[in-house]
């Protein structure tokens, strides 16, 4: 899907806890940058990630565990506890982007956020790529044997 380059990032942000979502929200909201959204659920995160694209989402760990698994199509930064958690919660992610501290400093929060924001997209070559990388390694060693062949022939 095309989309033109990023104005006003939107963010998702998927926390369970009231409070916590409320307190996150402030924190990205007073930077007066982002669109935000914020779910209590994985499903209905995952929805809105389909109708409303997102450009970065944050996951609190606690909904991701018991192989709980997010599809989120986007980079997600995980809310932890610790580095034990947030590295658990990583492996549920679709794009894991990181993790940072549920208690961390508004700073670090937006830092954490931009950074996901600016980190160059990892893109996989894809099959017809690949195929056609190994039809032409396969051209290219037939006409240097031919090539061999006829220099001692």
């Amino acid at each position: 899907m095309y989309r033109p380059p990023i104005g006003r990032p939107r963010v998702l942000l998927v926390v369970s806890h009231p409070s916590v979502g409320e307190g996150l929200e402030t924190i990205l909201r007073l930077e007066r940058r982002y669109e935000l959204r914020r779910s209590a659920k994985l499903a209905e995160a995952a929805s809105w990630a389909r109708s409303w694209p997102a450009d970065v989402a944050l996951v609190d760990a606690l909904l991701l565990r018991g192989g709980e698994r997010a599809d989120l199509g986007v980079p997600a930064l995980v809310l932890a506890g610790g580095a034990a958690e947030g590295a658990a919660a990583e492996r549920s992610l679709d794009r894991p982007g990181g993790w940072i501290a549920k208690d961390a400093a508004a700073v670090d929060l937006v830092g954490a956020v931009e950074r996901l924001l600016t980190r160059p997209p990892v893109a996989s070559a894809g099959s017809l790529a690949l195929f056609a990388i190994g039809a032409l390694l396969v051209v290219l060693l037939g006409l240097l044997l031919y090539l061999i062949w006829t220099a001692v022939a």
